[in-house]
């Protein structure tokens, strides 16, 4: 429940977690106690979100556009 979403990357990271926890505390049982301890986690890194700059989510495709394809 903590991990709402995942993605499979390429290059440098293998995968992109977007995490919520309660609080630092219990973000921080979750890194050490549930993803570091797997084992084919080599490594993790970590970042706070400090405040959502941009959200638009969905493709912006036009009904127009769908029409010409």
């Amino acid at each position: 429940p903590v991990v709402r979403e995942a993605h499979m990357l390429s290059g440098e990271s293998d995968f992109m977690l977007k995490c919520v926890g309660r609080d630092i505390a219990s973000f921080q049982e979750f890194v050490l106690g549930d993803l570091t301890a797997a084992p084919n986690v080599a490594s993790v890194k970590t970042y706070l979100t400090i405040r959502r700059a941009k959200r638009e989510p969905g493709v912006p495709i036009s009904v127009d556009d769908k029409q010409r394809a």
